[in-house]
């Protein structure tokens, strides 16, 4: 429901935008096609992301970054763990009795993969001629990481075989990426109603950092937080967001139709400057990131474009 409700709440922006001239008739006395293609457009992106796993090192629980909040702090399994209270609420939780845990050192993941997300977005187009336009375009994805993480205790294992009693259990982080692109497209005809893309540019993208929690049975707990002293804790003080500049490639295909509502087939492929934490003692690193979505551009007169499908 969440998803469906997005998709309608970007075409409902979208559709309420202003429109110019819009671009393709047929000649009624030759019969033939004359890209009459001026103007702006708009249209709204639906696809999938898929994010360079480099960066969700910053969720793998090791605590070696700089969060950058004025109250908060990044911290590592093994502090967390040990932080007011919770030592004896994972004893019990694990039945330890009089035992003891302890976390290894090589307990965190080197690489926690991202899923791929759902992208949603808005573009718009001004085209000063049927093969050449400026492109910008907005777009968001919500990212979670996840990887394992071990414990280990000085119980027996499990039916009594082996000599380490080593369980192992979740961690995950979560973030949420706007994605800005400033670019120049241009198209190479096939035939008149199909065109290929090409498009290049710069991108600003924004990395919220949502969450970072790890899970111990039926509990969780949160590696961004702040004590407060006698078994409180709080979150972050600030959004904890952070931008890059980079740039950006998109090779398409377009579909176009007298009525308009064209649709296009993309392929962006980035370089991002993914900013996690401060901008100093943060994580910093430069890396490829990768889109697929499809574009469909609202036609100028939404009615007419309605009827004339039915």
């Amino acid at each position: 429901m969440k998803i469906k409700s997005s998709i309608l709440f970007v075409m409902s922006i979208a559709m309420s935008l202003p429109f110019t001239s819009f671009s393709q008739n047929w000649d009624d006395e030759d019969d033939f096609y004359v890209s009459t293609r001026q103007g702006m457009e708009f249209g709204v992106n639906l696809g999938v992301y898929r994010a360079h796993p480099n960066s969700s090192i910053f969720y793998n629980g090791a605590g070696w970054y700089d969060l950058g909040d004025n109250q908060a702090n990044l911290y590592s399994i093994e502090d967390r763990l040990f932080l007011g209270t919770t030592e004896d609420q994972i004893n019990n939780t694990l039945n330890l009795g009089g035992g003891n845990f302890w976390i290894p050192y090589d307990s965190s993941p080197l690489l926690m993969p991202y899923d791929p997300g759902l992208m949603l977005g808005l573009k718009m187009l001004y085209f000063w001629n049927p093969e050449s336009a400026l492109v910008m375009s907005i777009d968001a994805v919500n990212l979670k990481a996840a990887g394992p993480w071990t414990l280990e205790t000085d119980l027996l294992p499990g039916q009594g075989q082996g000599s380490n009693d080593i369980k192992v259990y979740g961690i995950f982080g979560q973030e949420r990426r706007m994605i800005g692109t400033l670019g120049y497209r241009t198209s190479a005809y096939i035939i008149d109603e199909a065109a290929w893309i090409f498009e290049v540019g710069a991108t600003a993208t924004s990395v919220q950092i949502k969450r970072n929690y790890i899970n111990i049975e039926t509990n969780t707990y949160d590696l961004i937080t702040f004590y407060n002293g006698g078994g409180q804790f709080s979150g972050a003080g600030s959004n904890l967001t952070s931008t890059g500049l980079g740039f950006y490639g998109v090779i398409g295909l377009e579909a176009m139709f007298d009525e308009g509502g064209n649709l296009e087939a993309n392929l962006r492929v980035s370089r991002d400057n993914i900013i996690l934490g401060a901008s100093e003692g943060g994580y910093n690193e430069k890396l490829w990131n990768i889109a697929l979505y499809v574009t469909w551009l609202i036609p100028p007169h939404i009615g007419d474009f309605v009827r004339a499908s039915f």
